[in-house]
């Protein structure tokens, strides 16, 4: 492991008192932070970020103007629609066959996805910020987000969260809450998203969807956040544009169907679970909550029951 003083933390962030860490720009929707509107602003140290994992994983040089020169804050570039992907794995290794060199060190977890930035780094960049102990460094939890979709990168998101808690472990410090903020489209996503190059698994790929929140439980996190938007779900398949196919083909509706079935899911075995949506003009607010209480009554952890409403910016 690298020491702190030797780590330059270019693609993890801190908002709060949560340490945040963004493992792809690629989506299989349109991303969160474009979902919030034309008018959405960030923090620049955030922007920069984001766009360091653009810039890492798919060679592609992005500036970051400010906007807001006062409260210093960006707007991030323009998102390529060509970043749209359903398989992250097989788009980025059609044109980047050679593995990295990072290899496997601990407790048989995957560190070589073959996709950057790599899961070492950002590993260091996250225990680096933990070993930390300035009181800015003092985390609630850890959200695993960013601009891109984590669970199109499944293994690197097992592993991360699984070496956050080791560490915190070895610490003699309590496990820290992880969150996972996704578009809960994880179910459609082939392969759910793991690895073919994982050698914990000599190759095999995971066939059941439910393996997804075991690991997920097993490696740690304990919160998701899930971006359910709408009740409608064609109006779903307008607003997020999802990439999910059956047999090859989109069909109508399914990927909402598929959310719900993951919000649903998730309470079922014990995830704090949260849903939010988008404060859009066009949007049945009222129809939309009435389904979170729905997804929501059979969860095991209940704080609430209703969407998180997130202001949508023209």
């Amino acid at each position: 492991m690298n020491t702190a003083a030797a780590i330059i933390h270019k693609n993890i962030y801190t908002l709060g008192r949560s340490l945040y860490i963004p493992i792809t720009c690629r989506c299989n929707s349109i991303p969160l932070p474009v979902t919030r509107g034309p008018g959405f602003l960030l923090p620049k140290s955030i922007t920069d970020a984001l766009v360091s994992v653009r810039n890492v994983e798919c060679g592609e040089h992005h500036d970051v103007p400010l906007l807001n020169t006062e409260e210093e804050r960006a707007a991030l570039p323009d998102y390529p629609k060509k970043w749209l992907v359903n398989c992250l794995h097989d788009d980025l290794h059609s044109r980047s066959p050679s593995a990295s060199e990072d290899k496997d060190t601990t407790d048989g977890y995957v560190l070589d996805d073959r996709i950057h930035p790599s899961i070492t780094t950002l590993t260091n960049e996250a225990i680096s910020y933990l070993n930390n102990k300035a009181p800015e460094h003092s985390f609630e939890q850890i959200v695993i987000a960013g601009e891109g979709e984590p669970t199109l990168r499944m293994d690197a998101l097992l592993s991360i969260s699984h070496q956050i808690q080791s560490y915190r472990k070895s610490q003699n410090e309590p496990p820290l809450p992880i969150r996972l903020i996704t578009n809960g489209l994880v179910y459609t996503i082939p392969n759910f998203g793991y690895s073919p190059y994982n050698p914990r698994r000599n190759g095999a790929i995971p066939h059941h969807r439910h393996t997804v929140l075991r690991d997920m439980l097993e490696a740690g996190i304990s919160r998701i956040s899930v971006a359910l938007n709408t009740n409608n779900r064609h109006e779903y398949d307008v607003l997020m544009e999802p990439c999910c196919f059956t047999s090859g083909n989109a069909v109508p509706g399914m990927a909402h169907d598929m959310v719900c079935e993951f919000i649903l899911e998730a309470g079922k075995v014990g995830f704090d679970v949260e849903i939010t949506g988008i404060d859009r003009p066009d949007i049945d607010k009222y129809e939309t909550d009435r389904l979170a209480r729905m997804l929501l009554s059979v969860a095991q952890r209940k704080k609430t029951n209703k969407v998180r409403w997130r202001q949508y910016f023209e």
